[in-house]
């Protein structure tokens, strides 16, 4: 099954391929609405700045998708460097890569703007420096280099003193309480509501960020690790961000964004406990095993196709009106058209869609 990881040089060309066609997905993909919203959200964090600054110098949805582009370059070596160690065969660790490249929310966040993309950087470095005990600094600056992230970042602090605390690890336990007061504090959270019940939808996010099938098999692993071990760091991280926010969508609307860093972070489990499921079994025992695998690989890889391939199969279908991008690239050639007649404003279209029209001066018309 892994006899496909072991030749290098075509290994490594694939990944250059992959991030050759996240920035062909990143050049040509029309701005989104959820982008647009965000970037004139008002807020003031580390990833809005780089895109406005960058967006003064290069216009146009490049501009703002630029630094969310490079961080995910930054992610991937930083992911690889925590697999390499994590697993004790080099090909393991390819294939755990490989899964994590094909996720579909890693695919979506190294090519268009949002809050994920920064808050994993910062949680792969530490991770990363977490290894080290003389690298205490370095773990300090880069908690509180998360800490303006908009996401859930009190799970991260809390799950953090949570190990360091199970641990018997007493600066791991203090930082982490420390930074989570701080979160707490400081962040814009709001854990009130009444009961209306949005799990079925967190699960539907969910399944979009890892695919379907790997998050069943993912959310399984938790649980499985829970029971056998080892819950390390990456457990701890991952587990607590499945549960806090399986709790909060009770109350509220949990966004795909809160809690995927912490769970991102964590993709590497499901591999390492289906790889020990596989061998413990002799040969002849394995194939069931080895069907699953690749059904969940293949889904995952089709899946990767359809996001990078989304504009050759929307040109080839005809552009049909009910695809799932069609209203990206029919605002698009509206905005095109308007430009290109030398129009300042714009008819009226729908509310969610007015922030990708402001990004190009389209105002909407008082007349």
């Amino acid at each position: 099954m892994m006899e496909i990881w072991k030749n290098e040089k075509i290994y490594w060309t694939g990944v250059f391929l992959y991030f050759a066609a996240s920035a062909f997905l990143l050049l040509t993909t029309p701005l989104n609405p959820a982008e647009a919203k965000l970037f004139f959200s008002g807020l003031e964090t580390p990833t809005l700045w780089m895109a406005r600054l960058v967006h003064q110098w290069i216009p146009g949805p490049v501009g703002v998708r630029l630094f969310p582009y490079l961080l995910g370059i930054i992610n991937a070596y930083l992911y690889w460097r925590i697999v390499r160690s994590y697993f004790a065969r080099r090909d393991d660790a390819r294939f755990a890569f490989v899964i994590y490249l094909l996720l579909p929310g890693v695919i979506a966040s190294s090519v268009l703007l949002n809050e994920a993309t920064y808050a994993l950087t910062a949680v792969l470095s530490f991770l990363l420096a977490y290894r080290r005990d003389d690298l205490l600094l370095l773990q300090i600056f880069i908690l509180s280099m998360l800490l303006p992230s908009p996401t859930a970042t009190f799970s991260f602090y809390g799950m953090l003193a949570l190990y360091g605390y199970r641990k018997e690890r007493r600066k791991t336990m203090w930082l982490g309480l420390l930074f989570l007061l701080l979160s707490l504090g400081v962040g814009n959270y709001d854990f009130r509501g009444r009961p209306q019940g949005h799990f079925l939808e967190l699960m539907g996010v969910y399944a979009a960020l890892f695919s379907p099938l790997f998050f069943v098999y993912y959310f399984y692993s938790l649980y499985r690790v829970s029971l056998e071990g080892p819950r390390d760091i990456y457990w701890t991280v991952a587990s607590g961000a499945l549960v806090i926010s399986i709790l909060l969508s009770v109350r509220q609307q949990v966004l795909i964004v809160d809690f995927s860093p912490y769970l991102l972070a964590g993709a590497m489990i499901p591999v390492a406990v289906y790889l020990r499921s596989l061998r413990v079994r002799i040969r002849r025992f394995q194939r069931a095993y080895r069907l699953a695998g690749g059904v969940v690989i293949l889904s995952m890889v089709l899946s990767a196709l359809l996001l990078f391939l989304h504009r050759p199969l929307y040109e080839v279908l005809g552009k049909p009106k009910h695809f799932f991008v069609a209203p990206l690239y029919q605002n698009q050639a509206e905005i095109d058209r308007l430009l290109q007649e030398g129009a300042s404003c714009h008819p009226p279209v729908k509310k969610r869609e007015e922030p990708v029209y402001r990004f190009y001066d389209l105002l909407p018309c008082t007349r």
